[in-house]
């Protein structure tokens, strides 16, 4: 079983300057990450972290739909050992109200094709390393579609479904993959959904980190998406309808 010791290694967090992000950049230095890349759109929103933590922090002006950009956060950060794909976004869309179409694509540019970017920029750099990582924020509500978020739902599946490809593509080689399924978070965008209860940011970096030390490689890192995790591996109909009336 591979497992994740971050003490000495180098991360880049995409999507760091606010919520999940953010708090995994500042979980990876609190658990001896020598340096992170704090990967944002811009820069500036990055000012706190690299005040608090110092030249710890490496502020990347990235946008995980460009291009140009990510191939210059490779050449910027040649020394990665684990990428923390987090930049997402929610953009409602159902079925029936005409929106799907739309929204879909604005969750698909950069929920799947955002990460799947990351992805095959960096795994040549992360196949330098004795030990490498590669962990993808995904949700619960890509198990199991909510009615609410069809659109984001449909593009945290086909972003679970990537993961998992993933994983088994490179089960030989140094590259550990771990897929994350929060649920509800204290966040901007997850405060855009307002029928649960929401846990804090730091409580999943915590979580993430406690669980990539063990070697899990799907991890549900706060109590709702535990609470999830298990009905879903017992019955994912049970865990279908949970949140089928939520419309």
């Amino acid at each position: 079983m591979k497992k994740v010791d971050v003490e000495g290694k180098v991360a880049l967090v995409s999507g760091s300057n606010k919520g999940i992000g953010r708090a995994i950049v500042v979980e990876l230095i609190k658990n001896g990450a020598a340096k992170v890349y704090a990967g944002a759109r811009n820069t500036r929103n990055l000012e706190s972290l690299v005040s608090e933590f110092g030249d710890q922090v490496i502020p990347l002006e990235l946008d995980v739909t460009n291009d140009a950009q990510i191939k210059e956060a490779v050449l910027k950060a040649p020394d990665v050992n684990i990428l923390v794909n987090n930049a997402g976004t929610l953009n409602f869309g159902n079925f029936s109200n005409g929106q799907m179409m739309e929204a879909l694509k604005e969750n698909l540019e950069i929920n799947v094709y955002g990460t799947l970017r990351m992805c095959s920029a960096f795994i040549p750099t992360l196949k330098t390393h004795d030990s490498a990582a590669i962990l993808n924020v995904l949700s619960i509500v890509g198990l199991t579609n909510v009615p609410m978020t069809n659109a984001y739902s449909v593009s945290k599946a086909a972003a679970h479904c990537m993961t998992l490809g993933l994983r088994g593509e490179l089960k030989n080689t140094n590259i550990f993959v771990a897929g994350i399924y929060p649920g509800p978070i204290d966040t901007d965008m997850g405060n855009k959904v307002e029928s649960f209860e929401k846990d804090t940011p730091e409580n999943v970096a915590r979580g993430v980190l406690s669980s990539i030390k063990e070697g899990m490689e799907d991890i549900f890192p706060d109590d709702m998406a535990k609470q999830f995790g298990e009905i879903y591996a017992s019955s994912p109909k049970q865990a279908e309808r949970m949140f089928a009336d939520y419309v």
